[in-house]
């Protein structure tokens, strides 16, 4: 599994098991979920994330980097992270019906579900808008 794996891997599971917490325990747990968004979309534009200094030193490899311009890793990590982040803000500070972080569920179950089968639809969103395949 690579860096990227299985950083997706944790925030989808983290966004889905947040999103459960918060539906039947107490709604702060919407925070975490946040929280999970805007870590997604600081790593897709700065190339940090908390959890990669762990997964280095667990052994997992980083994919090539881009030698111009930003990865489709960043773009997956930039729109999920938008998109967790506006669903998430919705709910809790505009006060929308929870029915919204479905898509939010959807969002996290496919950051999930990319890290085993190393495809996503963000990863088509991605090359459209510019974003490129690493070497």
């Amino acid at each position: 599994m690579t860096l990227n794996a299985a950083l997706r891997l944790m925030a989808g599971s983290v966004i889905l098991i947040s999103l459960a917490l918060g539906t039947y325990l107490h709604e702060y747990w919407y925070y975490l979920t946040g929280f999970v968004g805007l870590n997604l979309l600081q790593s897709g534009v700065t190339r940090w994330c908390p959890a990669v200094s762990i997964f280095k030193m667990a052994g997992l490899k980083a994919e090539p980097c881009v030698s111009s311009g930003r990865s489709i890793h960043q773009g997956v990590h930039i729109i999920a992270g938008s998109m967790v982040l506006v669903t998430v803000a919705m709910v809790v500070f505009l006060k929308m019906t929870p029915m919204i972080l479905l898509l939010t569920a959807v969002f996290g179950f496919s950051l999930l579900q990319s890290a085993f089968s190393g495809w996503c639809p963000a990863f088509s969103i991605a090359r459209l808008l510019g974003f490129k395949q690493p070497a």
